[in-house]
């Protein structure tokens, strides 16, 4: 049991892996990642779909990609393309443009086998919804959390699976996207395999390579932030060694399909669903080693503008961010891969959370005080907790969505330094929240749900807790 869940990934590295998955879906393009070590060329073929006229195939629990579709619009071709190479470990990530705002789409990826007829095999399809156009009133329902380990709790299996994933399919009808907040791979637990890219890639391969991986995906677009794990637990290094193989393996199989970075070459990234804005922050990067807090409050003893978590050029970009979503936009989320409260303090949590950066974080709230219906949105810490922050912000940090808690430790410490503890759940190997966001039925006041999800209660079909926030006028 124990050789069968640390050495996984290398006993099956995953090598004939195939992914064919939405990524970052606008109004008017999407984002494909491919992965495909088979060679020779592909073709997407790509249709509208009617409202009245979507899946019509029941869902067996089969990993089969064929789909039947009524003929309700003609195929187009957006071209043909070489394989992927050895060098991205056969991983491509493409895009489809000039789509049409808030329309569902089927896309089909083709190879062309040249033989004495060239013949085209479907190797898979992919069904997502472009968002409404941008300042657009909408509707909106996303998934969040962080932190998956394959086949944790273990059980015996040649197909190891993701459990929070599994439990997530029975909403995926209806899920727009989802917000994954980092630890998608874990490096460095149980073992540490190296520093090379190959170590990092056969890990997101294992996760890839789950069944309840491939249903999801394939089904409902997934956005990434990464964490420590996905490179070493706690990293402050910046672009130390093995910051590099970690990256390149990241941005092969969840970067690039993210939206565009704010600054070419970064991480960090902003986008908008109608008139919903979200700022994604990379907290790893540019980091400092930490401050010392005020060992009660979480506040800084002293000021220090040498401690920073996101680095003077993604803090400036944010903060000309909030001023240009401030009145244009409904409702803000701010992604942080980890927490914003000061409330954890057990651990390592003092240092690696945003309580180890107390000047910046004061810097932060100070600012997005002001700005109405923003939410922070976070996870890592194997626990949930909804907070209210001392600026009157909410924050919903959820985890894990399927990994191990702390049952018998901890020190989250309750409506410390100006915070109002709204909720807090420790138990749980599979906890994820989804958002509903609606700012169509009255557009001066939007109505933002959380509700949070497990698989100890109601087997995670029902939520474990639901809050309703209360929308302000924005405009």
């Amino acid at each position: 049991m124990v050789v069968d869940f640390v050495y996984r990934p290398i006993i099956t590295p995953a090598k004939d892996l195939f992914v064919f998955r939405p990524g970052y879906v606008s109004h008017d393009s999407a984002r494909l990642h491919i992965r495909y070590p088979d060679g020779g060329n592909l073709e997407l073929r790509y249709k509208e779909l009617v409202p009245k006229a979507s899946l019509l195939y029941q869902n067996t629990g089969s990993d089969d990609t064929s789909i039947d579709f009524a003929n309700n619009s003609p195929w187009e071709s957006a071209g043909e393309f070489g394989p992927p190479t050895e060098d991205t470990d056969y991983t491509s990530t493409t895009a489809l443009l000039n789509l049409q705002p808030a329309t569902r789409y089927l896309v089909e990826l083709h190879s062309r086998e040249s033989t004495l007829h060239t013949q085209t095999v479907l190797l898979g399809s992919v069904e997502f919804k472009t968002s409404p156009l941008p300042h657009q009133p909408a509707r909106l329902r996303f998934g969040t959390g962080s932190c998956i380990k394959p086949n944790f709790p273990y059980r015996p299996s040649w197909t190891p699976d993701i459990y929070g994933f599994a439990s997530m399919l029975d909403h995926s009808d209806s899920l727009d996207l989802i917000m994954f907040m980092g630890d998608f791979i874990y490096a460095d637990v149980p073992l540490y395999f190296g520093p090379e890219t190959e170590d990092y890639r056969r890990l997101y391969r294992q996760v890839y390579a789950a069944q309840s991986s491939r249903r999801l995906l394939r089904k409902v677009p997934m956005l990434h932030v990464y964490d420590d794990h996905e490179i070493k637990n706690n990293w402050h290094d910046q672009d130390q060694p093995p910051m590099g193989s970690a990256m390149t393996a990241y941005n092969e199989y969840n970067g690039l399909p993210n939206p565009p970075p704010a600054v070419s070459g970064a991480s960090y990234y902003n986008f908008t669903y109608g008139n919903i804005a979200f700022y994604a922050w990379d907290t790893r990067r540019y980091r400092t080693r930490w401050e010392t807090p005020n060992t009660d409050s979480g506040e800084a003893t002293t000021s220090d503008d040498e401690h920073t978590m996101l680095g003077q050029e993604q803090k400036q970009h944010f903060i000309q961010w909030l001023h240009d979503v401030n009145h244009t936009a409904a409702v803000k989320f701010v992604i942080s891969s980890v927490p914003v409260t000061a409330g954890w303090s057990n651990f390592d949590s003092s240092q690696d959370t945003w309580r180890g950066y107390p000047t910046e974080r004061a810097e932060i709230l100070n600012l997005t005080q002001h700005i109405p219906n923003l939410f922070y949105l976070s996870g890592d810490r194997h626990e949930m907790a909804a907070v209210e922050l001392p600026s009157g912000n909410i924050e919903f940090s959820t985890s894990p969505v399927s990994q191990f808690t702390f049952p018998f430790v901890g020190k989250f410490k309750k409506d410390i330094g100006g915070e109002h503890t709204i909720h807090y759940r420790r138990p749980g190997h599979v906890k994820y929240g989804i958002l509903d966001v609606d700012t169509e039925s009255d557009p001066d006041t939007p109505r933002i749900t959380y509700s949070l999800y497990t698989t100890d209660i109601h087997h995670g079909k029902r939520p474990a807790w639901v809050y309703e926030a209360k929308g302000a006028h924005w405009r």
